[in-house]
Formats: structure tokens, sequence, C-alpha cells
């Protein structure tokens, strides 16, 4: 069901001449899998193994498409209100409100610097190091004037 959806946006924006693409799969999916929690791995060899099998698929034609691209890769998702704190982490992911999760895919698509474009950054709010989006000149290697 996803890699089949994800297919048919990338059809149409293809069709439509847009080059960027952010998808949310999860901590866990392509080679984040040391990333996630203990139990959470026992979740996805077994109850979850149909599902993780498709957010691989979604992941390997997001990568296959041509398009730009981003694949998110969020630790547990909650329903707090958004924090700011949006961090992409190497080590086991902690918990994230969804509303930060949409913010950092939206920078995804709009943000022509975006600094994890071609990548599947895995995000949490607990943990890692700080995104934050520096527009200023320095942040884009500029001299002052």
């Amino acid at each position: 069901m996803l890699t089949d959806g994800t297919n048919n946006i990338m059809a149409a924006m293809k069709e439509n001449n847009i080059k960027r693409i952010a998808v949310v799969t999860s901590i866990g999916a392509g080679d984040s899998k040391d990333q996630a929690p203990f139990a959470f791995k026992m979740l996805m060899m077994t109850v979850m193994k149909k599902i993780f099998t498709d957010k691989n698929n979604q992941e390997a034609a997001v990568k296959a498409s041509g398009l730009e691209y981003c694949i998110v890769r969020p630790g547990g998702l909650t329903v707090e209100p958004p924090t700011g704190v949006i961090n992409v982490i190497d080590g086991e992911a902690g918990s994230i409100p969804r509303a930060d999760v949409a913010q950092f895919c939206l920078e995804a698509v709009k943000d022509s610097d975006f600094p994890y474009v071609g990548k599947t950054p895995c995000i949490s709010s607990v943990g890692g190091t700080s995104w934050s989006k520096d527009r200023s000149g320095a942040a884009r290697g500029e001299m002052p004037k």
C-alpha cells in the first residue's frame, strides 16, 4: 500500500515537473534497524513484518525515482504540541511530536539548501544533533560585504 501510493504520487510529480519529495517511513526501516528500541524491533520482526517490508520497498522506490528526496525516519510519534526540537540522531530513537515531523518534512521540500536531501535522517526530540534552519549568509558560506 505505501509503495503503491508513493509510486502514484511520484508519477504525478514527474508529470507536473515537481522535483522534490519528503516521505515519512519509520525508525527501523532501511538501514536504521539498530536505532529502533529493542521492544520495537520485536514488533518489526513479527506482527509488523509486512508493514516494514512495504516501508523498505517504499524507500527503495523513492531512492530509484530520480527525484530529489528526503526519507524521514521519526522515532515514536506523539500527539503532544510541537516542541520545535528536531534532532537528527545516530543512536537509539526517542519520541517526537507529529507536528515537529511535519515541520521537518515541509522544510525538506521548501528549503533549497536543506541539508538532508538525498538522505534518510532519523529524527527525534530527544538526543542527537539539533537541526535548525539557518538562512543567514554565513550558513551558506557567503562572505560579508
